[in-house]
């Protein structure tokens, strides 16, 4: 340890170094990415996983990870499969949520591919009864109706 009246300039070094210009013989263990289940799990059990998890990081002793696992294990057990289990749960309802909508949009997709042939069929009655020459009175009554139909289900 150094105390200085002065501010560190340079390279700061935390922890034993055994040579200076030499890189440690280990690398340190990566923490990694905390388990998606962690968000279900209470405050404590939550905060002992992620200790758990960093320890290797740590720099803990496998004798003391042993021992905070063997205790994690007897308190968060349970704790974890409930979360593990409605972690689960989430995912597969979120699954069916999205093939439910992907169901309804093609649904709506065919219902509008229908109403457009349906469309189509009546422009091409109404352009044959059109250009029918010698129309009754009656057929003329029923053409402007069928016309009248067509433009409030077709009309954009």
């Amino acid at each position: 340890m150094y105390f200085s009246d002065r501010p560190c300039s340079g390279q700061l070094v935390y922890g034993a170094t055994p040579n200076a210009g030499t890189p440690p013989s280990r690398p340190i263990p990566g923490v990694g990415e905390a388990p998606r289940h962690l968000q279900y799990m209470s405050p404590r059990c939550a905060s002992l996983n992620d200790a758990l998890r960093t320890a290797a990081a740590r720099g803990l002793k496998y004798e003391t990870v042993a021992t905070m696992r063997r205790d994690y294990r007897a308190e968060c057990g349970e704790n974890e499969n409930d979360a593990r289990t409605q972690l689960s749960r989430d995912a597969g309802a979120q699954r069916q949520q999205q093939v439910a909508e992907r169901q309804m949009q093609a649904a709506e997709q065919e219902r509008a591919a229908l109403h457009q042939q349906q469309c189509d069929e009546s422009k091409r009655i109404l352009v044959t009864k059109r250009n029918r020459p010698g129309l009754t009175d009656g057929e003329r009554a029923e053409l402007a109706r069928f016309e009248d139909n067509y433009k409030a289900r077709c009309a954009r």
